[in-house]
Protein backbone atom coordinates (compact mmCIF):
# COMPACT_ATOMS: atom_id res chain seq x y z
CA UNK A 1 0.00 0.00 0.00
CA UNK A 2 1.51 3.43 -0.95
CA UNK A 3 2.33 6.03 1.47
CA UNK A 4 2.90 9.57 1.84
CA UNK A 5 5.98 9.77 3.08
CA UNK A 6 7.58 6.23 1.95
CA UNK A 7 11.46 6.60 2.05
CA UNK A 8 11.31 9.65 5.18
CA UNK A 9 13.55 8.97 7.57
CA UNK A 10 13.09 10.64 10.75
CA UNK A 11 15.91 10.23 14.01
CA UNK A 12 13.49 10.97 17.31
CA UNK A 13 15.08 11.56 20.24
CA UNK A 14 12.30 12.54 21.90
CA UNK A 15 10.60 10.82 25.30
CA UNK A 16 7.00 12.03 27.12
CA UNK A 17 4.35 12.95 24.48
CA UNK A 18 5.15 16.60 22.18
CA UNK A 19 7.91 15.11 19.96
CA UNK A 20 6.24 11.22 19.93
CA UNK A 21 3.00 12.64 18.80
CA UNK A 22 4.91 14.59 16.10
CA UNK A 23 6.85 11.30 15.08
CA UNK A 24 3.87 9.38 15.46
CA UNK A 25 1.86 11.45 12.75
CA UNK A 26 4.94 11.00 10.46
CA UNK A 27 5.50 7.18 11.10
CA UNK A 28 1.34 6.69 10.27
CA UNK A 29 2.09 8.60 7.12
CA UNK A 30 4.83 6.42 6.25
CA UNK A 31 7.77 7.59 7.40
CA UNK A 32 10.45 5.41 8.66
CA UNK A 33 11.00 6.43 12.31
CA UNK A 34 13.96 5.43 14.54
CA UNK A 35 13.10 6.07 18.47
CA UNK A 36 16.46 6.50 19.97
CA UNK A 37 15.95 5.18 23.69
CA UNK A 38 17.87 4.82 27.24
CA UNK A 39 18.80 1.53 28.59
CA UNK A 40 15.71 2.46 30.79
CA UNK A 41 13.16 3.23 27.76
CA UNK A 42 10.99 6.46 26.93
CA UNK A 43 9.90 7.84 30.12
CA UNK A 44 5.98 6.89 29.08
CA UNK A 45 7.06 3.05 28.82
CA UNK A 46 6.77 3.54 32.99
CA UNK A 47 4.61 6.08 33.63
CA UNK A 48 2.32 5.00 36.47
CA UNK A 49 -0.76 8.00 35.13
CA UNK A 50 -2.02 5.22 31.95
CA UNK A 51 -2.89 1.59 32.57
CA UNK A 52 -0.26 -0.94 32.14
CA UNK A 53 -1.54 -4.34 30.30
CA UNK A 54 1.07 -7.16 30.10
CA UNK A 55 3.81 -4.82 30.97
CA UNK A 56 3.16 -2.79 28.68
CA UNK A 57 2.04 1.11 29.36
CA UNK A 58 -1.09 2.42 27.12
CA UNK A 59 0.70 5.75 27.26
CA UNK A 60 3.85 4.68 25.01
CA UNK A 61 1.65 2.18 23.05
CA UNK A 62 -0.16 5.43 21.63
CA UNK A 63 1.95 7.27 20.62
CA UNK A 64 4.91 4.98 19.54
CA UNK A 65 3.50 2.70 16.79
CA UNK A 66 4.81 2.56 13.47
CA UNK A 67 8.44 3.20 15.31
CA UNK A 68 11.58 1.33 15.75
CA UNK A 69 13.45 1.22 18.93
CA UNK A 70 16.70 1.72 19.32
CA UNK A 71 18.74 1.25 22.42
CA UNK A 72 21.60 3.54 22.54
CA UNK A 73 23.89 5.51 25.70
CA UNK A 74 24.28 8.96 24.32
CA UNK A 75 26.21 9.73 27.05
CA UNK A 76 29.00 7.12 25.71
CA UNK A 77 31.53 7.80 22.80
CA UNK A 78 30.34 4.71 20.76
CA UNK A 79 26.44 5.75 21.67
CA UNK A 80 27.39 8.75 19.85
CA UNK A 81 29.42 7.80 17.15
CA UNK A 82 26.31 5.34 16.19
CA UNK A 83 23.81 8.12 16.32
CA UNK A 84 25.46 10.46 13.83
CA UNK A 85 25.77 7.22 11.56
CA UNK A 86 22.10 6.99 11.48
CA UNK A 87 21.90 11.02 10.77
CA UNK A 88 24.07 10.49 8.26
CA UNK A 89 21.06 8.37 6.28
CA UNK A 90 18.40 10.46 7.54
CA UNK A 91 16.37 13.32 6.85
CA UNK A 92 14.84 14.84 9.69
CA UNK A 93 16.20 15.02 13.97
CA UNK A 94 13.07 15.39 16.24
CA UNK A 95 14.17 16.07 19.98
CA UNK A 96 12.30 17.53 23.07
CA UNK A 97 15.21 18.29 25.62
CA UNK A 98 15.64 21.45 27.70
CA UNK A 99 17.10 23.91 25.31
CA UNK A 100 21.19 23.03 25.03
CA UNK A 101 20.90 20.08 26.79
CA UNK A 102 21.78 18.62 22.83
CA UNK A 103 24.29 20.71 22.46
CA UNK A 104 26.11 19.60 25.60
CA UNK A 105 25.85 15.79 24.05
CA UNK A 106 27.90 17.22 21.15
CA UNK A 107 24.51 16.10 18.99
CA UNK A 108 23.10 19.50 18.72
CA UNK A 109 22.20 21.19 15.00
CA UNK A 110 25.39 22.57 14.12
CA UNK A 111 27.40 18.90 14.87
CA UNK A 112 24.98 17.42 12.92
CA UNK A 113 25.01 19.21 10.06
CA UNK A 114 28.30 19.07 9.31
CA UNK A 115 27.88 15.17 8.77
CA UNK A 116 24.55 15.76 6.93
CA UNK A 117 24.01 19.36 5.54
CA UNK A 118 20.46 18.68 4.24
CA UNK A 119 19.06 17.58 8.17
CA UNK A 120 15.96 18.83 9.19
CA UNK A 121 16.73 19.61 13.22
CA UNK A 122 13.74 20.21 14.80
CA UNK A 123 13.20 20.67 18.42
CA UNK A 124 10.30 21.08 20.88
CA UNK A 125 10.59 23.05 24.47
CA UNK A 126 8.19 24.64 26.44
CA UNK A 127 9.59 28.66 25.88
CA UNK A 128 11.62 28.32 22.80
CA UNK A 129 15.77 28.10 21.86
CA UNK A 130 15.69 31.81 22.90
CA UNK A 131 13.95 33.96 25.75
CA UNK A 132 13.73 34.95 29.47
CA UNK A 133 12.25 31.52 29.96
CA UNK A 134 14.75 28.91 28.27
CA UNK A 135 16.01 27.19 31.12
CA UNK A 136 12.77 26.82 32.29
CA UNK A 137 10.84 23.20 32.67
CA UNK A 138 7.58 22.75 30.96
CA UNK A 139 5.03 20.25 30.51
CA UNK A 140 1.35 20.70 29.23
CA UNK A 141 -0.37 21.93 31.96
CA UNK A 142 2.93 24.66 32.54
CA UNK A 143 2.30 25.36 28.92
CA UNK A 144 -1.54 25.46 29.26
CA UNK A 145 -1.07 28.31 32.24
CA UNK A 146 1.71 30.30 30.56
CA UNK A 147 -0.05 30.47 26.62
CA UNK A 148 -3.34 31.94 28.24
CA UNK A 149 -5.43 28.82 27.30
CA UNK A 150 -6.11 28.16 31.67
CA UNK A 151 -7.74 32.28 31.69
CA UNK A 152 -9.04 32.41 28.53
CA UNK A 153 -11.10 28.79 28.54
CA UNK A 154 -12.33 29.62 32.30
CA UNK A 155 -13.81 33.14 30.64
CA UNK A 156 -14.95 31.57 27.55
CA UNK A 157 -18.60 31.80 27.31
CA UNK A 158 -19.83 29.17 25.41
CA UNK A 159 -19.81 26.61 28.94
CA UNK A 160 -23.15 25.76 31.31
CA UNK A 161 -26.00 28.01 30.40
CA UNK A 162 -23.66 30.26 27.86
CA UNK A 163 -21.90 31.08 30.56
CA UNK A 164 -17.82 30.92 31.49
CA UNK A 165 -17.10 28.61 34.83
CA UNK A 166 -14.75 31.46 36.03
CA UNK A 167 -12.18 28.12 37.40
CA UNK A 168 -8.90 27.56 35.62
CA UNK A 169 -8.52 23.98 34.68
CA UNK A 170 -6.17 22.04 31.71
CA UNK A 171 -8.06 20.99 28.54
CA UNK A 172 -8.00 16.52 28.04
CA UNK A 173 -5.49 15.28 26.13
CA UNK A 174 -2.73 17.33 26.58
CA UNK A 175 -2.69 19.47 23.87
CA UNK A 176 0.18 21.68 25.82
CA UNK A 177 2.15 18.92 24.17
CA UNK A 178 -0.20 17.79 21.06
CA UNK A 179 -0.37 20.38 19.45
CA UNK A 180 3.52 21.97 19.34
CA UNK A 181 3.69 18.20 18.30
CA UNK A 182 1.66 18.81 15.35
CA UNK A 183 3.06 22.28 14.74
CA UNK A 184 6.44 20.47 14.69
CA UNK A 185 5.09 17.73 12.15
CA UNK A 186 3.33 20.51 9.58
CA UNK A 187 7.02 22.42 9.84
CA UNK A 188 9.47 19.47 9.34
CA UNK A 189 7.06 18.85 6.20
CA UNK A 190 7.69 22.76 5.00
CA UNK A 191 11.00 22.26 5.86
CA UNK A 192 11.29 19.04 3.84
CA UNK A 193 9.43 21.27 0.83
CA UNK A 194 11.82 24.09 0.98
CA UNK A 195 14.89 21.47 0.84
CA UNK A 196 13.31 19.61 -2.35
CA UNK A 197 13.92 22.96 -3.58
CA UNK A 198 16.73 24.44 -2.61
CA UNK A 199 19.01 21.43 -0.76
CA UNK A 200 19.39 22.93 2.27
CA UNK A 201 18.22 21.90 5.68
CA UNK A 202 17.28 23.99 8.53
CA UNK A 203 16.60 24.62 12.44
CA UNK A 204 12.96 24.27 13.57
CA UNK A 205 12.32 25.59 17.09
CA UNK A 206 9.36 24.99 18.54
CA UNK A 207 7.72 26.51 21.73
CA UNK A 208 4.70 25.28 23.61
CA UNK A 209 3.80 28.38 24.53
CA UNK A 210 3.72 29.51 21.10
CA UNK A 211 1.55 26.70 19.54
CA UNK A 212 -1.09 27.28 22.01
CA UNK A 213 -0.95 30.68 21.32
CA UNK A 214 -1.33 30.53 17.25
CA UNK A 215 -4.55 28.05 17.95
CA UNK A 216 -6.18 30.39 20.51
CA UNK A 217 -5.38 33.54 18.53
CA UNK A 218 -8.61 34.43 17.72
CA UNK A 219 -9.89 34.42 21.50
CA UNK A 220 -7.27 37.14 22.25
CA UNK A 221 -8.05 39.29 18.99
CA UNK A 222 -10.99 41.39 20.94
CA UNK A 223 -7.98 42.13 23.26
CA UNK A 224 -5.34 43.29 20.69
CA UNK A 225 -8.45 45.83 19.46
CA UNK A 226 -10.04 46.96 22.21
CA UNK A 227 -9.50 47.96 25.67
CA UNK A 228 -11.40 45.19 27.61
CA UNK A 229 -10.10 41.94 28.82
CA UNK A 230 -10.98 38.31 28.61
CA UNK A 231 -12.51 37.65 32.44
CA UNK A 232 -14.50 41.63 31.77
CA UNK A 233 -15.93 40.41 28.82
CA UNK A 234 -17.00 36.90 30.30
CA UNK A 235 -19.22 39.39 33.20
CA UNK A 236 -21.25 40.54 30.89
CA UNK A 237 -25.06 38.73 29.97
CA UNK A 238 -24.92 36.73 27.13
CA UNK A 239 -26.33 37.86 23.73
CA UNK A 240 -26.61 34.36 22.67
CA UNK A 241 -27.24 30.90 23.01
CA UNK A 242 -24.16 29.66 22.69
CA UNK A 243 -23.16 27.13 25.09
CA UNK A 244 -24.11 23.80 27.06
CA UNK A 245 -27.32 22.97 28.87
CA UNK A 246 -28.30 20.46 31.16
CA UNK A 247 -30.80 17.78 30.16
CA UNK A 248 -32.20 14.75 31.64
CA UNK A 249 -29.79 12.61 31.09
CA UNK A 250 -26.70 14.75 30.70
CA UNK A 251 -25.78 17.48 28.57
CA UNK A 252 -26.31 19.26 25.31
CA UNK A 253 -24.14 21.72 23.56
CA UNK A 254 -26.28 24.21 20.82
CA UNK A 255 -25.80 27.64 19.25
CA UNK A 256 -28.82 29.94 18.51
CA UNK A 257 -27.64 32.72 16.69
CA UNK A 258 -29.91 35.53 14.82
CA UNK A 259 -33.28 35.99 14.33
CA UNK A 260 -34.20 33.61 12.36
CA UNK A 261 -32.66 31.11 14.63
CA UNK A 262 -34.40 32.13 17.46
CA UNK A 263 -37.73 32.36 16.21
CA UNK A 264 -37.54 28.87 14.77
CA UNK A 265 -36.37 27.43 18.05
CA UNK A 266 -39.16 29.26 19.85
CA UNK A 267 -42.03 27.42 17.59
CA UNK A 268 -40.32 24.12 18.40
CA UNK A 269 -40.67 24.93 21.73
CA UNK A 270 -44.15 26.35 21.95
CA UNK A 271 -42.69 29.58 23.58
CA UNK A 272 -42.22 33.32 22.57
CA UNK A 273 -38.75 34.27 21.01
CA UNK A 274 -38.30 36.36 24.02
CA UNK A 275 -37.77 33.35 25.93
CA UNK A 276 -35.27 32.31 24.13
CA UNK A 277 -32.82 33.90 26.41
CA UNK A 278 -29.28 32.05 26.83
CA UNK A 279 -30.33 32.51 31.32
CA UNK A 280 -33.66 32.13 30.36
CA UNK A 281 -35.39 29.89 33.33
CA UNK A 282 -37.80 28.37 30.48
CA UNK A 283 -35.35 27.53 27.76
CA UNK A 284 -33.51 25.58 31.05
CA UNK A 285 -36.55 24.20 32.07
CA UNK A 286 -37.09 22.47 28.80
CA UNK A 287 -33.92 21.10 28.12
CA UNK A 288 -33.82 19.66 32.05
CA UNK A 289 -37.25 17.86 30.84
CA UNK A 290 -35.95 15.95 27.77
CA UNK A 291 -33.07 13.57 27.18
CA UNK A 292 -30.27 14.46 24.65
CA UNK A 293 -32.07 12.47 21.75
CA UNK A 294 -35.10 13.96 22.53
CA UNK A 295 -33.48 17.56 22.08
CA UNK A 296 -31.48 16.62 19.05
CA UNK A 297 -34.49 15.10 17.26
CA UNK A 298 -36.37 17.94 17.69
CA UNK A 299 -33.90 20.63 17.29
CA UNK A 300 -30.90 19.53 15.19
CA UNK A 301 -32.87 19.90 11.79
CA UNK A 302 -32.86 23.81 12.87
CA UNK A 303 -30.14 24.83 14.66
CA UNK A 304 -26.47 23.13 15.75
CA UNK A 305 -27.45 20.81 18.00
CA UNK A 306 -25.67 18.20 19.62
CA UNK A 307 -25.38 15.87 22.43
CA UNK A 308 -22.38 16.50 24.93
CA UNK A 309 -21.02 12.71 24.57
CA UNK A 310 -18.48 10.94 27.16
CA UNK A 311 -15.79 9.27 26.64
CA UNK A 312 -17.72 6.29 27.11
CA UNK A 313 -20.15 7.09 24.58
CA UNK A 314 -17.62 8.57 22.42
CA UNK A 315 -15.64 5.51 21.87
CA UNK A 316 -18.85 3.21 20.69
CA UNK A 317 -20.43 6.05 18.44
CA UNK A 318 -21.51 5.72 15.07
CA UNK A 319 -19.69 8.21 13.39
CA UNK A 320 -16.33 7.70 15.43
CA UNK A 321 -17.05 3.35 14.31
CA UNK A 322 -17.70 4.35 10.93
CA UNK A 323 -14.67 7.01 10.44
CA UNK A 324 -12.52 3.99 11.94
CA UNK A 325 -11.34 6.15 14.40
CA UNK A 326 -10.37 3.11 17.03
CA UNK A 327 -7.95 0.82 16.42
CA UNK A 328 -7.68 -2.49 17.58
CA UNK A 329 -4.86 -5.42 16.42
CA UNK A 330 -3.99 -8.16 18.45
CA UNK A 331 -0.75 -7.89 20.19
CA UNK A 332 1.92 -10.69 20.93
CA UNK A 333 1.55 -10.68 24.48
CA UNK A 334 -1.72 -12.29 24.24
CA UNK A 335 -4.10 -8.70 24.54
CA UNK A 336 -5.85 -6.40 22.33
CA UNK A 337 -4.43 -3.00 21.39
CA UNK A 338 -6.88 -0.57 21.53
CA UNK A 339 -5.49 3.07 20.65
CA UNK A 340 -7.06 5.90 18.59
CA UNK A 341 -6.39 6.71 14.78
CA UNK A 342 -5.07 9.49 13.07
CA UNK A 343 -7.37 11.57 11.96
CA UNK A 344 -6.22 12.34 7.71
CA UNK A 345 -8.06 10.33 5.31
CA UNK A 346 -5.91 10.33 2.14
CA UNK A 347 -7.58 8.93 -1.21
CA UNK A 348 -4.23 7.75 -2.39
CA UNK A 349 -2.13 7.28 0.34
CA UNK A 350 -3.80 5.92 3.59
CA UNK A 351 -2.85 6.38 6.87
CA UNK A 352 -2.57 3.09 8.20
CA UNK A 353 -0.99 1.62 11.85
CA UNK A 354 1.03 -1.05 10.28
CA UNK A 355 3.15 -1.75 12.79
CA UNK A 356 2.59 -2.51 16.79
CA UNK A 357 4.15 -0.20 18.91
CA UNK A 358 8.00 -2.13 19.63
CA UNK A 359 9.37 -3.63 22.35
CA UNK A 360 12.65 -1.57 24.21
CA UNK A 361 15.46 -2.26 21.72
CA UNK A 362 13.68 -4.41 19.49
CA UNK A 363 15.25 -2.91 16.44
CA UNK A 364 18.80 -2.41 17.59
CA UNK A 365 20.47 -5.09 16.13
CA UNK A 366 18.56 -4.17 12.43
CA UNK A 367 19.10 -0.68 12.99
CA UNK A 368 22.98 -0.70 14.03
CA UNK A 369 23.46 -3.55 10.92
CA UNK A 370 22.31 -1.06 8.51
CA UNK A 371 24.62 1.02 9.27
CA UNK A 372 27.58 -1.38 8.94
CA UNK A 373 28.45 -2.34 11.72
CA UNK A 374 29.33 -6.11 12.40
CA UNK A 375 28.05 -9.32 14.10
CA UNK A 376 31.10 -8.96 16.87
CA UNK A 377 30.82 -5.21 17.30
CA UNK A 378 27.39 -5.00 17.91
CA UNK A 379 27.91 -8.07 20.39
CA UNK A 380 30.49 -5.70 22.01
CA UNK A 381 28.12 -2.87 21.95
CA UNK A 382 25.62 -5.02 24.06
CA UNK A 383 28.52 -6.28 26.18
CA UNK A 384 29.57 -2.82 26.97
CA UNK A 385 26.00 -1.33 27.28
CA UNK A 386 25.74 1.27 24.46
CA UNK A 387 23.40 -0.85 23.16
CA UNK A 388 20.64 -3.39 23.94
CA UNK A 389 17.86 -5.51 22.15
CA UNK A 390 14.65 -6.83 23.58
CA UNK A 391 15.92 -10.59 23.62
Amino acid sequence: MPSALKGLKVVDLSQHLAGPFCTMLLADMGAEVFKIEPSWGDASRTSPQYPTVEGQSSYFMHVNRNKKSIVLDLKSEKGIRALKELVKISDVVVENFRAGVMDRLGIGYESLREINPGIIYASISGFGQEGPYVKRPSFDIIAQAMSGWMWLNSRETRGLNSGASFEPSCLAGSPGDTVPGLFCALSILAALRYRDVSGVGQRIDIAQTDSLMTLSGLALIRTLYTDSDADERARKPSASIHGVYEAKDGYTAIRVVGENAVVSVAETLGVDPSDIKSSSPVLKKWFKERTRSEISELLSDKVPCAPVLTDRELIIDPNVMEREMIVEMPHPKGFTYRTIATGIKFSETPVAIEALPPLLGADSVDVLKRLGYTDAEIKQLIDEGVTQTDA
